[in-house]
């Protein structure tokens, strides 16, 4: 079957044992009725199965889509990952019987209004190493999968050339990126806040509230939010006053400075990491819904608040595995969690006294 990919599609491999990030490590997966009973059902030892049994526990309150989760021991590890990085269910009775997230991730097969599509999460090491593999605006190409999609999306054509609509203004290098979120915010929105310098102490303080309440919160990104507020100076303020504020946006502003000095294709790298981003969660009309300006600051969010993070990390820059990294760990929590929830709730809280806040977000 044909499917929409990105241009690096071809060069995604799993790197197995050799994974430094390992998807199986930190990771609660839920499993359904059907997948917990083929787990159970698989062709293997008796003595493995009580492994498997060992491995699963029930739902509160299951039921046949959120039935049962894999324990993970106490290093946060799945208790079916092996010592060499492999999984062990896979090793004793092949990938048929793993559960469909654990088959297919970071895979995101799906039919989009008809459109046969498959995007790659960027929380996948390998993945973020292979977008990062160019310099060039993110194309896509047509490629064969033999499976069928995993899910439909209903989308509506106009929604879905919206969305393309959105990847040209992202991908529109006669702008810088703050102008190109400018331009899509009135083409596809209608928002036409303008950003004023005083203003974005407020948006630096949105930054530093999400990563404060992420640095406990989530065991990967976690400690990459707690070594950005280090970093900046602001360990232990719950929040920060406007002259705090202040002080924080010029150590950012200095640390960016200092940190993009050497990367000579930054800009070009945040766009191709944008782009597959967008990709894959159908910006700006996510899952088929319709709140576009919602998608939108949850965008402005994402770019303003992986920067604000990979800057307060760049201690860690010290080869380009470890770019990819740290870049991987940050998209595992913007993808895989609430970030985008608590975010339009830092910002609504913000733009009440900031209008323009997303606009001084991408613009800091």
């Amino acid at each position: 079957m044909k499917y929409i990919v990105a241009d690096y599609y071809p060069q995604f491999a799993c790197k197995c044992g050799d994974c430094r990030r390992n998807c199986c490590v930190g990771w609660p997966v839920t499993i359904s009725r059907e997948e917990h009973d083929r787990m159970l059902a698989a062709p293997c030892s008796e003595e493995f199965r009580k492994e498997i049994k060992e491995a699963l526990r029930m739902n509160f309150a299951p039921d046949e889509e959120r039935y049962a989760h894999i324990v993970h021991d106490q290093h946060a590890r799945c208790r079916l990952l092996g010592e060499d990085g492999l999984c062990s269910l896979q090793k004793a009775a092949g990938e048929a019987v793993l559960p469909d997230v654990c088959r297919l991730y970071p895979r995101n097969r799906r039919s989009v209004g008809g459109v046969a599509e498959c995007a790659l999460s960027l929380s996948c090491e390998a993945v973020t190493e292979a977008a990062l593999s160019s310099v060039e605006p993110l194309g896509f190409a047509e490629t064969e999968i033999a499976e069928e999609p995993m899910f439909p999306i209903d989308m509506r054509p106009e929604q879905y050339a919206e969305c393309r609509r959105a990847v040209e203004i992202m991908e529109d290098r006669r702008s810088s990126l703050p102008e190109r979120f400018a331009v899509m915010g009135e083409e596809l929105f209608g928002l036409t806040e303008t950003c004023g310098e005083e203003g974005k102490p407020d948006a630096v303080r949105v930054l530093y509230q999400l990563a404060s309440d992420f640095s406990g919160k989530n065991k990967v990104a976690g400690p990459l939010c707690m070594e950005a507020v280090s970093f900046f100076g602001m360990n232990g303020m719950e929040k920060l006053s406007g002259e705090e504020a202040g002080q924080l946006l010029d150590r950012y502003r200095e640390a960016e400075e200092h940190a993009f000095a050497g990367m000579e294709h930054w800009h070009e790298a945040a766009e191709r990491l944008l782009v597959s981003h967008m990709f894959y969660n159908n910006f700006p009309h996510v899952g088929g819904t319709n709140d576009g300006p919602r998608a939108f600051y949850g965008l402005a969010a994402v770019y303003a608040f992986v920067k604000f993070v990979f800057v307060g990390n760049m201690r860690r820059w010290e080869s380009r595995e470890e770019i990819a990294d740290v870049l991987a760990e940050l998209f595992r929590l913007v993808e895989h969690s609430d970030f985008k929830y608590r975010a339009s709730q830092a910002y609504r809280r913000q733009a009440e006294f900031s209008p323009g806040c997303w606009r001084q977000l991408v613009e800091l």
